[in-house]
């Protein structure tokens, strides 16, 4: 017998929230990582959303480099709480990198773990998505700013810039992204795929 409506609405509920705030959190990450304009509406959002827990996290957790280590610590401790929470309501199943997972009697070491694969295909998904978002704005608004596009290109200008050395416009058409976005899409599955059937 399935879960009854409620608790169906509520793991979806949980769910969803948590991913966003985690989603959120991830692009500070990024956002410092691949130094995007602070200044950007978007990245303003990002930086005031994240700040109340942040800012005290790193009096605890100092940064590496440019790497923001409190934000990426603060991203798998929610995922980790998520999965507790499912598990302490008995909500079922969770996914976990496209895979469902039954959240039932995990064991603390599995939970970190999940947790760990879980904050790995969050970044695939962010990096495939931003590319997208990217590809389709230079469609509709070629030359012109947009905020949205300004960050979804700091984000992933990164990862095509290389790519653009090797394969050059075909007739105006740049095919770089999406020779990006299929190796994302099969490291994504080589990488969760393998470390989920470790577990």
């Amino acid at each position: 017998m399935g879960a009854s409506p409620g608790m169906s609405a509520l793991s979806f509920l949980l769910n969803t929230v948590i991913d966003l705030y985690v989603m959120v959190v991830a692009l500070r990450f990024l956002m410092q990582a691949m130094r995007v304009d602070y200044y950007n509406p978007i990245a303003q959002f990002v930086i005031k959303a994240t700040n109340p827990i942040l800012v005290p996290l790193r009096r605890v957790i100092p940064g590496w480099g440019r790497q923001d280590i409190a934000a990426l610590l603060l991203c798998w401790l929610l995922l980790v709480g998520k999965l507790f929470l499912f598990m302490a309501l008995g909500l079922g199943v969770v996914n976990i990198g496209g895979h469902g997972i039954v959240v039932g009697n995990l064991g603390v070491v599995t939970v970190i773990a999940l947790a760990a694969i879980d904050l790995l295909a969050l970044f695939f998904n962010i990096f495939f998505f931003a590319i997208i978002i990217m590809a389709v704005l230079s469609w509709i608004s070629p030359g012109g700013y947009n905020p949205v596009g300004a960050l979804v290109s700091g984000i992933s200008d990164p990862l095509i810039r290389p790519v653009r050395r090797y394969i050059p416009p075909l007739g105006g058409l740049d095919l770089s992204p999406l020779v990006v976005l299929i190796g994302l899409q099969v490291l994504k599955i080589l990488v969760i795929g393998t470390l989920m059937q470790v577990l």
